[in-house]
């Protein structure tokens, strides 16, 4: 009888001792306070872990989480390793130094003399002999990461850990289910199958983290009584709800309510809600002491305001007042491609979340040749 998918995966930990967790390079507080149960879970029993997310950059909003854990690149996958036949001759001093673009490495035999034959040379194995990918749509969304490193995503076993119904089911097992509301459910039902015992305070934390900003403090349409089920079950293991609450929601900084002021007072809709925009200028953000990294948070805030709505598009100025570039971030909330949309302007980012450029236009100008794009799409 063949294994489900849980079972597959619980294996697939039973047999690697060396394991990487990573999530889409456009994350969500669901996929880092998935990820970090699952770490600190599988450090449990015993195995090596590390989480990456390409260019990470944490958010005020999760400081109560230990982000330090998260690298924000993927490096040293492999070794080169040179070996040196010493069953003949030993070898005593050695030593390295750097000429133009070789590195030169000095040996000095004890006795006799080395030769080219005594000198082999190889690769090693990978670091991580298994991944789990969470929250992430494709391996594209995860960037340089895996841009830089494809091979070791093909030849490399691959978790895939998600409930977006645009994930493509990459991995070689799918631990995919549309109907939960957070991919923090899904963590949690496989935490639970390797052993009950394993939850504790942190752990029962982070999954209940990744269930509140997945579903927006229990607001979203998509919620079931098995979120509601398994939120309950978290705070009996000792999940501290209320220092989530203070500070994904209570310690909302004054200027940040101030940028959200700003995108409301020039939110513009079409298509019968389906469509919502807005735009900043460099000098919203100056007067309200924010950056545009802010700008996600009040994207999240809008879907949870607008449930008609399927595509929020904000725009705003560059960082620099003297080049003429317009940024903008495309955001599907349902069914829709955020990359096709905006095709056109050759975006990066995933099929929910789309980023790009434009030089050489005014706000006003990008705004009507941005909209009328998506317009003409949807």
């Amino acid at each position: 009888m063949a294994l489900s998918e849980l079972q597959q995966t619980q294996e697939l930990i039973r047999k690697n001792k060396s394991i990487l967790i990573i999530f889409k390079k456009d994350w969500s507080g669901d996929a880092a306070a998935s990820s970090l149960a699952l770490a600190e879970t599988l450090r449990k029993l015993d195995k090596a872990v590390e989480i990456v997310c390409q260019d990470f950059k944490p958010t005020t909003s999760l400081n109560f989480l230990p982000l330090s854990q998260i690298k924000n690149s993927l490096i040293n996958l492999q070794k080169f390793i040179i070996s040196i036949n010493t069953s003949q001759t030993q070898v005593g001093e050695f030593y390295y130094d750097h000429q133009e673009n070789r590195l030169n490495i000095y040996l000095t035999p004890q006795n006799g003399q080395l030769e080219a034959k005594d000198v082999t040379t190889a690769i090693s194995d990978y670091k991580y002999d298994l991944i789990f990918i969470i929250n992430s749509p494709d391996l594209a969304s995860l960037g340089e990461a895996y841009e830089r490193q494809p091979d070791f995503f093909f030849n490399t076993p691959k978790i895939n850990l998600d409930h977006s119904n645009r994930n493509e089911y990459f991995g070689d097992v799918n631990l995919v289910n549309i109907t939960s509301a957070a991919s923090a459910e899904i963590a949690y039902e496989l935490i639970k199958s390797l052993g009950d015992k394993l939850i504790d305070d942190n752990i029962a934390t982070y999954l209940l983290a990744g269930i509140i900003f997945s579903t927006k403090n229990f607001k979203v349409s998509n919620l079931t009584p098995k979120t509601l089920s398994i939120a309950s079950l978290l705070v009996h293991y000792g999940a501290r709800r209320e220092q989530i609450i203070q500070a994904i929601y209570q310690n909302k900084f004054l200027s940040t309510l101030k940028l959200w002021g700003r995108v409301l007072s020039r939110l513009n809709n079409d298509l019968d809600d389906r469509l919502v925009w807005s735009s900043l200028s460099v000098q919203d953000f100056l007067e309200t002491a924010t950056t545009p990294e802010e700008i996600l948070d009040v994207v999240e805030e809008l879907i949870v305001s607008m449930p008609k709505t399927d595509v929020v598009v904000l725009l705003h100025e560059g960082r620099d007042i003297n080049k003429k570039e317009v940024c903008c971030l495309v955001y599907a909330v349902k069914n829709g491609n955020a990359l096709f949309l905006s095709k056109r302007f050759e975006p990066s980012g995933n099929s929910e979340i789309a980023k790009f450029s434009l030089n050489n236009l005014s706000l006003a100008e990008a705004e009507r040749l941005v909209i009328g794009e998506i317009k003409s799409k949807l």
